[in-house]
């Protein structure tokens, strides 16, 4: 394999999803989200376990008021080959998550193949 791209590509590919996700931005959500991509959590009282396109339409109606400018932090990223893992704090909708990303590096990019969340307790 060649070089693969460094931490910047993959905190890009981070970057598109969360503006995606808190935009509700479609495009830039399957620009960062491999196709058969799967978003996991407990959510507003059950088990969410959605597919790329079940997660965008969740977030189209959810987001009525874009949000220009989202707040997220990296916490860590580890990258073994073509794989990386990603906690990422964000707040959604005035809901702070920590979401655990997994990426893979396929066709010269980074894309999400899976996102576990977890919602933290309002405090």
């Amino acid at each position: 394999m060649s070089e693969l791209p460094s931490f910047t590509a993959i905190s890009e590919t981070v970057k598109t999803y969360i503006e995606g996700m808190c935009q509700n931005d479609p495009a830039k959500l399957r620009e960062a989200m491999h196709e058969n991509s799967c978003c996991i959590g407990h959510f507003d009282g059950g088990l969410e376990w959605d597919n790329r396109e079940a997660f965008i339409k969740g977030v189209a109606d959810a987001v009525e008021t874009p949000d220009p400018s989202p707040w997220f932090e990296i916490k860590s990223i580890s990258v073994t080959g073509d794989v990386a893992t990603i906690h990422v704090e964000d707040i959604w909708l005035g809901m702070h998550f920590d979401d655990h990303l997994t990426l893979l590096y396929k066709e010269g990019r980074w894309a999400i193949v899976s996102k576990v969340f977890y919602l933290r307790p309002d405090r």
